[in-house]
């Protein structure tokens, strides 16, 4: 079974979405083989996503040109060398691929919304495929936005393109 060996991920924030400093993770959950979560966001960093900007995420086996997500970087804690995940032979659709916000505030007040014109996440196997994911377009072929919030709903499924 192939192993995934770089995940990267693509996040273009609304112009008037608020600024959040919530942690926001990349997680994928792989047919019969377990899954993880990517933080691309964390506590302990003092990165915060934008409104109007745009933001590229990476991290791999082997390193490399990538902006990594917090602790997930070659030899991280969290890396896929460490705890490598295995996908189906050539089975895009077993993969799920989601975007999680976690609320800093538990009292269920309104959070700091995040709110998404467009995600994509690449996953590239050792195998040398790529599987890519991508967040539902609307009927005129443009990317719906997405909208991470206690109001809306903290995790967004991606589909596969």
């Amino acid at each position: 079974m192939p192993l995934i060996q770089s995940i990267e991920v693509y996040a273009v924030v609304n112009e008037f979405s608020a600024t959040t400093a919530d942690p926001v993770y990349v997680g994928v959950v792989t047919k019969g083989y377990g899954g993880r979560e990517f933080p691309l966001r964390y506590q302990k960093t003092s990165m915060s996503f934008v409104g109007g900007q745009t933001y590229r995420f990476g991290f791999s086996t082997a390193g490399g040109a990538y902006t990594p997500a917090w602790d997930s970087q070659a030899n991280g804690s969290n890396s896929l060398s460490a705890y490598p995940l295995e996908v189906s032979d050539g089975a895009q659709f077993d993969q799920r691929v989601y975007l999680r916000k976690e609320p800093v505030r538990a009292d269920g007040q309104a959070d700091s919304a995040l709110f998404l014109d467009d995600v994509s996440v690449t996953l590239r196997l050792d195998s040398g495929e790529a599987f890519f994911y991508r967040t539902r377009y609307s009927t005129n072929e443009e990317p719906s936005m997405v909208r991470l919030a206690n109001e809306n709903g903290q995790i967004v499924y991606l589909y596969p393109v």
